[in-house]
């Protein structure tokens, strides 16, 4: 009797005391005239995102939605850190671009000590370090760049459609599952414009490249997921217990790869306008920006600032180097195989676009006459850049991003309403959440190519359509997303027709992922050669 007595003291004394710090907060926020989300239990929602009881969509939903009235910040706690929650483009856009040098770095997570791939990536890297990588990557993403190596992306194209064909032949039109079939694609698309490597990941499944990609790039996992949580808050006891994010074995083949291609290279004079080949001219600081180069890849494009344009001139170790590639491998494996895989699902169920998008592929590829499609050529097709706008819009590779204050200042966020920052205080945008308000896109739930048409997109607000972050911290790679989106569709329509079986979920449900979306039942479609 007395131990239950006991236990049931402990309960009471722990919820009264998280009930006194919970309102002390709740004060802070509204003792500066801000509305405040509701507390919530910190090991009861990390339970449920491990147990997957709740997605990260889900928590940014509900924080987003939780307050509603007009406001254009919401704060919140994370642990002991102040966060505000931007639900206002002007306040975006004020704090991401016009005051970006106070609010340049992520919140801190993994380091260079704890994880030597992921804490040297682009990603995660802080202050002066990050604003000499991104001036030594940015000239590899430029236009020119990528046109050298769409024509490695169209290989692969082809070779999909080759390999679905010969399925075809031998067996029927078969029901595909989209994300399995297209992160094969995507991983063969990296293998080639990254590491220089052919490999057909369709006919030879279980390839070494392939199987350790895929579980590199696996943030989903419980374990992983695990690791992620204690490091955010516990880094330097799993320093102390030399726990590494990436898995041992995947990441020394992973830089055996990169650094063996890199050697041969340089001893043998190899020369192939590959990321590796681009990396290594960037290092030596041969890689600059052209002077008058404007390109645009499509309407989510975004454009580079001055922090990419200036030079850089640190040289970069070897590991440093790697660790882009490693981050290349990461954002192209899942990030981008999602979103070819929404793509699918919307042009599969949605018979109208798929109709007008063939129809508009079809024309071109008359035209090329047996020729292959090239860069230039993909960022002339207005609908199939309105299919990708709308399919970024609905299903972002980043649901969030968020940004830390490096210094005390007092900002006026809007009307007159100013905010004491401290340093390391905390800014959320929920890109997810705008992209699904119904203020900024009508409809949001209905999958509509149109919303950015020539007449109808000069009505968006680029503040709330942030498919690839905004900002001068947003992602270096979105010129080369867009060319891969692009010409994968294009071989994916103009060789088959996309149908709907009785596997296929209408409407798609997402799963209660903590990373990169993914849909609840797999995304089934059947693939129908066109005659």
């Amino acid at each position: 009797m007395i131990w239950l007595v006991l236990i049931v003291a402990i309960v009471a004394l722990t919820t009264f005391w998280m009930w006194k710090k919970a309102a002390k907060k709740r004060k802070f926020f509204e003792d500066k005239g801000i509305k405040v989300n509701k507390p919530r239990f910190f090991l009861m929602t990390m339970y449920k995102l491990l147990t997957k009881q709740m997605g990260i969509v889900d928590m940014i939903q509900g924080l987003y939605n939780e307050v509603s009235g007009g406001e254009k910040v919401v704060g919140f706690y994370d642990g002991n850190t102040p966060i505000l929650m931007l639900k206002d483009p002007d306040v975006i856009k004020r704090l991401a671009v016009k005051e970006f040098e106070h609010f340049q770095d992520r919140r801190d997570f993994i380091n260079e000590e704890m994880d030597p791939l992921f804490g040297n990536s682009l990603f995660v890297l802080k202050e002066q370090k990050w604003r000499d990588m991104r001036a030594t990557l940015s000239p590899a993403f430029t236009g020119s760049k990528m046109r050298l190596m769409c024509d490695f992306i169209v290989e692969i194209g082809e070779q999909m459609a080759e390999f679905i064909h010969r399925e075809a032949q031998e067996k029927g039109p078969q029901v595909y599952e989209m994300k399995e079939l297209l992160s094969r694609v995507a991983h063969d698309v990296i293998a080639s414009c990254a590491f220089g490597i052919k490999v057909d990941s369709l006919t030879n499944k279980t390839n070494e490249v392939y199987l350790a990609g895929k579980i590199l790039s696996n943030f989903d996992g419980t374990e992983k997921m695990l690791k992620l949580i204690l490091y955010r808050f516990f880094p330097y006891l799993m320093k102390v217990l030399n726990i590494s994010v990436t898995p041992q074995k995947e990441s020394k083949f992973f830089r055996s790869l990169v650094t063996d291609s890199m050697k041969v290279r340089e001893q043998q004079h190899i020369i192939r306008p590959d990321m590796i080949h681009l990396l290594m001219e960037a290092n030596k600081g041969k890689l600059n920006h052209q002077q008058n180069e404007v390109d645009s890849a499509g309407f989510a494009t975004v454009d580079e600032s001055s922090v990419g344009w200036r030079k850089s001139g640190r040289i970069w170790s070897e590991t440093e180097i790697v660790a882009q590639c490693f981050l290349f491998l990461l954002a192209g494996f899942e990030s981008v195989s999602s979103a070819m895989s929404f793509a699918a699902h919307e042009i599969c169920v949605n018979p109208d676009v798929q109709k007008k998008l063939y129809e508009e592929i079809k024309s071109v590829d008359d035209e090329l006459n047996g020729k292959r499609v090239t860069y230039d050529i993909l960022q002339k097709m207005k609908y199939l850049d309105m299919v990708v706008s709308e399919t970024l819009r609905m299903y972002p590779p980043a649901t969030i991003v968020d940004r830390e204050c490096n210094k005390d200042i007092t900002l006026e966020l809007y009307d007159n309403f100013n905010f004491d920052f401290k340093k390391k205080y905390a800014v959320w945008i929920p890109i997810y959440a705008f992209h699904w308000d119904a203020k900024y896109f009508p409809d949001p739930a209905k999958f509509d190519p149109e919303r950015f048409s020539d007449e109808n997109k000069s009505t968006i607000d680029p503040s709330t359509y942030m498919p690839f972050g905004i900002g001068p911290r947003n992602c270096v790679g979105s010129r080369f997303a867009l060319m891969e989106l692009k010409s994968i569709i294009y071989y994916l329509v103009l060789n088959f027709s996309l149908e709907v079986t009785e596997k296929t979920q209408i409407p798609l449900k997402l799963a209660s992922s903590f990373g990169a979306l993914q849909s609840e039942r797999g995304i089934h479609v059947k693939l129908c050669p066109r005659k």
